[in-house]
């Protein structure tokens, strides 16, 4: 798994989970991805905004978390289409689906497949994506709680 940060400013940080981190629970993610996620808000001033993925949701994390000075903004479930980078990880699949279509069998390859998708990604399409915020929300609204195509 690839784990980043986007925000108004751009691309943040990014990192592998690693296979010897073994699954995603509240424990390894508050070892691993939180730390990281503390020190970039620290220097941006940012909320910071995440899904509703049993690691990430879970009180354990969200008390670590406080510890750390980040309080996140409420998300709702099931609403990856309100997520900006959502897209960027279909924009990532896509790109690796059609320039390297045989690659999934390597994780070294893979992973370089991945950086070099990531890396492709500038700051002002992360800023053009975040812009659209309030557009993905009316649409929201607009279609009543349901599904929108973002």
């Amino acid at each position: 798994m690839f784990w980043a940060g986007i925000s108004g400013f751009g691309k943040g940080p990014c990192i592998f989970w690693e296979k010897d981190w073994g699954t995603i629970t509240s424990e390894s993610y508050c070892n691993h991805i939180v730390p990281i996620m503390a020190e970039y808000v620290s220097q941006t001033r940012l909320i910071p905004m995440q899904d509703n993925a049993s690691g990430h949701a879970a009180q354990a994390t969200l008390a670590f978390m406080r510890e750390k000075g980040l309080v996140p903004i409420f998300w709702p479930a099931n609403s990856p289409d309100l997520n900006p980078i959502e897209t960027l990880w279909d924009k990532i699949k896509d790109y690796i689906q059609d320039k390297y279509p045989e690659i999934h069998r390597s994780y070294p390859k893979l992973r370089a497949a991945v950086i070099e998708a990531w890396n492709l990604i500038t700051d002002e399409e992360v800023r053009d994506l975040i812009r659209t915020m309030h557009e993905r929300c009316q649409a929201v609204i607009d279609a009543d709680g349901w599904h929108i195509n973002y």
